[in-house]
């Protein structure tokens, strides 16, 4: 952790955006300490070490490096996602970046527990199961907030999907995890699940598009998204079947019982269809598509270095057995 004294250039800027958002008047000094990842990114404390903002710092300036450009663009995503009207705390206030400064996102600190956090001790008692639930009632209420965002009226497609499946077939050979016989079954695919798109249409959404659990934070009483850097229009099953992959890859992982997630994915499917008001045409839709983008989360999962490679052929083997198996 390092002090950054009144002088230094990055305290006059928290302290002008602070200033600008009408709280508390901004400490003269700053305790700035770099948070995990692979990118530069640090939260910004108060001298008595209460959190006030995040920032996120481009490697070099102008921002050359495909990285450097993402953080450009996830800046542009929090002020697209803000459009239309104020995310009423289902974003975190966001400022104008300081390029100068190397910095290319702040954001305003949220505390709370990710959803991350709730999955770990989800098995710990009866209260710890029933906070898991409700959290993931408060996310399926966010995602429904990011999905009735204004947006165009343009029809779904499977296509998407199927090119997503195909790069992940790809790198998953390259892998060593998916040996030709996989491969033919993944091919299988487009044909066994494109005659559903027919008779299961939807319009685009707009999506978080990475809808993992460490991008869920849980303050008192709310639900709060962050890394909007693959905000995009899309098919709203790529953030539902990716919420219900990773509940499933949790329970697998930590519990070493993956069918113990199927209670938590219907609870949060049933959620999510309230929350959006769903007809019996999105509902039989969800019902039908969920496994086919639950299959690529797991999929996406298995790509995973850090994962222990039988377990990481598990996931390979869930994923085809799902893909194997459409709801005509």
């Amino acid at each position: 952790m390092t002090l950054l004294p009144p002088e230094h250039p990055l305290t006059r800027h928290c302290r002008r955006v602070l200033a600008s958002a009408g709280t508390a008047p901004p400490p003269a000094a700053f305790l700035a300490a770099r948070l995990p990842g692979s990118r530069p990114v640090f939260r910004f404390s108060s001298p008595d070490g209460t959190p006030l903002l995040v920032g996120k710092f481009f490697a070099a300036v102008p921002p050359e490096t495909a990285r450097d450009r993402a953080l450009t663009a996830e800046w542009q995503h929090y002020r697209e996602a803000c459009r239309g009207g104020a995310p009423g705390g289902r974003l975190p206030r966001v400022w104008e970046p300081a390029p100068e400064l190397k910095l290319g996102l702040l954001l305003e600190y949220v505390p709370g527990p990710t959803l991350d956090d709730f999955l770990a001790c989800a098995r710990d008692s009866a209260a710890a199961a029933a906070a898991l639930q409700d959290r993931l009632a408060r996310l399926a209420h966010l995602l429904a907030w990011f999905h009735t965002r204004p947006a165009p009226q343009d029809a779904v497609s499977l296509v998407p999907a199927f090119q997503y499946l195909e790069k992940l077939g790809g790198q998953l050979r390259d892998s060593g995890l998916l040996e030709p016989a996989g491969l033919h079954r993944l091919a299988a695919v487009p044909a066994a699940w494109g005659r559903i798109t027919g008779t299961s249409p939807d319009r685009q959404v707009l999506l978080h598009g990475d809808a993992t659990p460490t991008n869920f934070l849980f303050p008192d009483g709310g639900a709060v998204a962050v890394d909007l850097e693959r905000l995009r229009l899309g098919d709203r099953l790529f953030d539902v079947g990716w919420v219900a992959g990773e509940l499933r890859h949790a329970f697998a992982w930590r519990f070493r019982d993956p069918g113990g997630a199927a209670p938590l994915i219907t609870a949060f499917l049933s959620a999510y269809r309230e929350a959006v008001a769903a007809d019996a045409a999105l509902g039989e839709r969800l019902a039908r598509l969920t496994p086919l983008y639950l299959a690529l989360a797991l999929l996406r999962i298995a790509r995973n270095g850090y994962l222990a490679w039988e377990y990481r052929r598990f996931l390979v083997e869930e994923g085809l057995m799902l893909l194997s198996s459409p709801r005509s």
